[in-house]
């Protein structure tokens, strides 16, 4: 079963040092026990986002890996302009997949 939904995230990094970077990478907000893909009409804070590239290297102080972050690739470089580190944003229209078999009913 899929449906659309928007997932609220905070920026935690901005990429688009070179001509191709162009990303978004965002830390969530909550950890929601699900997974998601990007639509063609997929939108970070109002701006369209190309696709969910790999999820960036990054650790916690002790080095264990953060799977809290996303990196999302804009269609626009000039979309980068938009966001600043610490805010808050949505990302709006996303496919959420869930198993209907698995969810239980009390």
């Amino acid at each position: 079963m899929e449906f659309l939904t928007a997932i609220e995230v905070e920026v935690y990094f901005i990429i688009h040092h070179s001509r191709r970077l162009r990303n978004i990478v965002v830390k969530r907000l909550e950890l929601p026990d699900f997974s998601f893909r990007v639509t063609p009409d997929s939108t970070i804070g109002g701006c369209p986002i190309e696709a969910l590239d790999i999820p960036p290297r990054a650790s916690h102080p002790d080095g264990s890996p953060r799977y809290d972050l996303l990196n999302f690739r804009l269609r626009t470089k000039l979309d980068c302009s938009h966001f600043q580190r610490g805010q808050k944003v949505l990302v709006d229209r996303i496919f959420v997949v869930c198993d209907i078999f698995t969810t239980k009913i009390n």
